[in-house]
Formats: C-alpha cells, structure tokens, sequence
C-alpha cells in the first residue's frame, strides 16, 4: 500500500512510532524513583526529522546527522535514548499499514545488531553512556517489552546476541564491527592526533556497509 499524507506537504516519518516507543519504554535519568522519558518540543522535532522517510521508496532519507548544541541542552539523553530505540526499538522500515502510514521493526528482526557510543577518551563516553544504563534501569517498562536484554556496567547484551558498548579512538577492534548506529560524542574533538578522524572514517564506513546510521554531536 502507497503512501497517504494526512496534509499537504508532510513527509512520512517513522519518528511518531519512535517517540511513542521512547516515552513507553525508558526511564528518565536523574531521578530517584521510575519517571518516564518524555524528550521535549525540540527534541521531538529532531527525531521526527532523523527518521523522516522517502515517500517513494519507503527508506530512510538520511544516514548521517549532526546535533549541535550548547552544552545544557540534553543532548547526552536524547542520544542516550536514540541508541536505546536503535537497539530495541522500531527503527527499520516496514512498509505501511492500512491507513497508508509507515511503520518500523527492530534490528533484531533482521541482522544482529550493534550500537556504539564513541569518543576519543572514556571520560566522553560516560557522558552518553551513563544515561543508557539509567534508561535501562529495573524499573523501566523495556524489560516487561523486550527478551534478551541485559545491561551491565560496561556493555548492554541485546537481542538475536546483539550488543550496545562504548568505544573510543584506541579501540583495535572498530574495523570489523559492523554498527547499525553510533554516536559520534564530542566531535569537535576529533583530531588527527587522538585518532579521531580516523576513528570517524571507519565508524561511518562500518554503518554504510548495513545501511546503519551515525549521528555526530558536537558542543556548540
């Protein structure tokens, strides 16, 4: 069934599905008790635009983003809670349902996934990191949602024996590891000298090769 825009101009988004699946399944961090994450306007805004559609062909439109804001401005959970959608969540396109809308299905449908959080030191992971581990907590409803999900301190064991880490620009192994998505922490600082730009060609060169995704999110 073809595409059916409900107004004028609008292009069809997985992101509605991936928002509802956010605030449904993950914890915000920070928090002494259980409280859904709710991402605000602008946050919102960004997801329905990162998984915006090709009416035509029913793909993603964009494998490569850049979010760059001040430092404040929660980028660190939004990314946090993308890698969690992207591990778990409906990020892969489906086709379209009665209604001629889209509709998405996780990774491990499909393909072992692997998500990375990268930096050029592991004090920038943490920066990202620790919120997935909040987001993943016991309390979260992901658990009564999804098989096969274990977090540790170090790494996130998924489904289909996927796997969510954190790298940095002395990781050995990033050539060979294939990532449905990555992040891209801190990229302002990515430098010849730390490994950076190295890090980023071969990040982005392992995504392209299973039609994953890269987001870069430098300080403005």
């Amino acid at each position: 069934m073809p595409w059916k825009p409900s107004v004028p101009g609008e292009i069809p988004t997985l992101g509605y599905e991936v928002l509802d699946w956010i605030t449904s399944a993950l914890a915000a961090p920070d928090r002494a008790e259980y409280e859904p994450f709710v991402p605000y306007l602008e946050q919102e805004d960004f997801i329905l635009r990162w998984y915006a559609l090709d009416p035509v062909t029913g793909r993603r439109k964009y494998n490569r983003g850049v979010l760059g804001r001040p430092r404040g401005w929660g980028k660190s959970p939004l990314l946090a809670a993308l890698a969690c959608v992207e591990a778990l969540g409906p990020v892969v396109p489906d086709g379209w349902n009665a209604d001629g809308q889209p509709v998405g299905r996780p990774w491990a449908d499909l393909r072992t996934p692997l998500v990375q959080i990268a930096a050029v030191s592991e004090d920038q992971t943490r920066n990202t990191w620790s919120p997935v581990l909040e987001m993943l907590c016991e309390d979260a409803p992901v658990h009564d949602l999804v098989r096969g999900l274990e977090p540790m301190e170090t790494f996130v064991a998924l489904p289909n024996r996927g796997r969510m880490e954190q790298v940095t620009s002395s990781a050995r192994t990033i050539k060979g590891a294939r990532a449905v998505f990555a992040v891209l922490d801190q990229s302002e600082e990515w430098v010849a000298s730390n490994g950076g730009l190295k890090l980023a060609t071969t990040m982005r060169a392992n995504a392209a090769k299973v039609g994953g995704t890269t987001i870069e999110s430098p300080n403005a």
